[in-house]
């Protein structure tokens, strides 16, 4: 007779990870999936859900925000797509190593610093400039200028505490130095501000870093680098950039990169990575981390070492052109006023007679992107929308942008509207 007891059933994948979620809460029954497809069927529906979405083929881009359509040229996309699934780690290859340290070589020498490192994206760069602030001085509280991105802002919210962040209001689309000194303390780590700012207008930079110095905290500037191209270095203790504009398009947060400069004497209080030389030797130091894509450091490099300080410059200038005559042909429209009336780099926010979801809507029937609606991160900033123009843009497309919007008006009707107060 066999006493042998019977064996209890290997447990199924994922029973460890099931039983951390109490069972009141599991689903009972089976999950409602449609039925499988082939491959060819998949591929079919796949299409098919994408064919609504609008992409920079097939229209012509006048937002901003945070990303821009900026030129990339063919030797970007050439010699990054190569190195699309290579990561940068400690044992990288000599010249992929070298590539960062060249990269942060171009971007310390364009912030008007001594040493640079990069960072998995812009967000990232920033908040490590916050913390190596925070070190440096010993202090707990920073002050952000609420013309900073969003984006920035809420992300650095969640990330820095228990660091305290206060923010620093606006009036005309800029931040008073003196409503910034106003909350400038002895327990104050750093200023941070971005230039141009969010509306693309440009900061009183000399004396927000006058302020912030005062009170010994340190300056902390998140730039466009396209900018720099005809502005001077900002001048603060810290500068980082998003390096999308260099040679990447805006790819809903994809193929980003974070830059940070510093002076060699903050050097120490960065915890992060970068590359430095040591004889004919690069090597990475710090704790890398997941590693960061090859291609993210290569297409910065490739872009800022084909267009050099010539090129950038002509980005630039051309950027601002377009944008200046962009806003001209939109405020010259009954209904469109220009909201803030400080000096601007290729961004600026218009208040519209209707609402800003109908002005993209009216743009996006004659294949433009543009009107990005302000009132979601700026309460006070009811009917207002950003536009932004870049030196792909031309005065035929400008004109096509102008006409959308007229023809809008003569289907709605046109109706008064009043500027509210830009004090925040």
């Amino acid at each position: 007779m066999d006493n042998a007891q019977p064996q209890a059933s290997a447990p199924a994948p994922g029973d460890a990870l099931l039983a951390q979620i109490p069972p009141e809460m599991r689903l009972t029954r089976p999950l409602q999936l449609p039925p499988s497809l082939s491959e060819s069927e998949l591929n079919a529906r796949l299409i098919d859900l994408a064919s609504p979405n609008t992409h920079l083929d097939e229209a012509i881009c006048f937002l901003g925000g945070g990303a821009w359509d900026h030129y990339v040229p063919a030797i970007v996309d050439t010699l990054a797509d190569g190195l699309r699934l290579c990561l940068v780690t400690p044992d990288s290859p000599q010249p992929l190593l070298q590539g960062v340290f060249e990269l942060q070589t171009l971007f310390a020498a364009l912030a008007g610093q001594e040493v640079a490192a990069p960072f998995a994206d812009g967000p990232a760069a920033l908040a490590e400039a916050i913390r190596a602030a925070t070190r440096a001085t010993g202090r707990t509280e920073a002050v952000v200028t609420r013309t900073t991105n969003p984006r920035y802002r809420a992300i650095l919210r969640s990330c820095l505490p228990p660091l305290a962040v206060q923010e620093a209001g606006y009036h005309g689309g800029v931040t008073r130095p003196s409503d910034a000194e106003r909350l400038l303390t002895e327990r104050t780590a750093c200023l941070v501000l971005e230039q141009p700012n969010y509306f693309g207008c440009f900061e009183d930079l000399p004396s927000l870093a006058a302020a912030a110095r005062r009170c010994g905290a340190l300056l902390v500037a998140k730039v466009d680098p396209i900018a720099l191209g005809i502005l001077a270095p900002p001048g603060a203790d810290i500068v980082v950039a998003d390096a999308q504009p260099l040679g990447s398009r805006p790819w809903c947060g994809g193929d980003a990169l974070g830059l940070l400069a510093c002076r060699a004497g903050l050097a120490p209080a960065l915890d992060g990575w970068r590359v430095e030389r040591t004889g004919e030797a690069f090597q990475l130091l710090g704790r890398p981390g997941r590693g960061l894509r090859a291609d993210r450091v290569l297409r910065p490099l490739v872009y800022l070492a084909t267009c050099g300080a010539e090129g950038l410059a002509r980005a630039a200038m051309l950027s601002t052109s377009m944008a200046h005559a962009l806003q001209r042909s939109i405020t010259a429209l009954e209904g469109f006023a220009l909201r803030f009336h400080a000096p601007f780099f290729k961004e600026f926010a218009v208040e519209c007679h209707t609402d800003p979801g109908d002005v993209a809507e009216a743009l996006l029937e004659s294949n433009l992107l543009g009107a990005l609606p302000l009132q979601g991160d700026y309460p006070e900033m009811e009917h207002c929308v950003l536009f932004a123009a870049t030196e792909r843009r031309t005065t035929a497309e400008i004109d096509l942008v102008r006409h959308a919007l007229e023809l809008m008006g003569d289907r709605r009707g046109e109706s008064g509207f009043a500027l509210d107060s830009d004090d925040a």
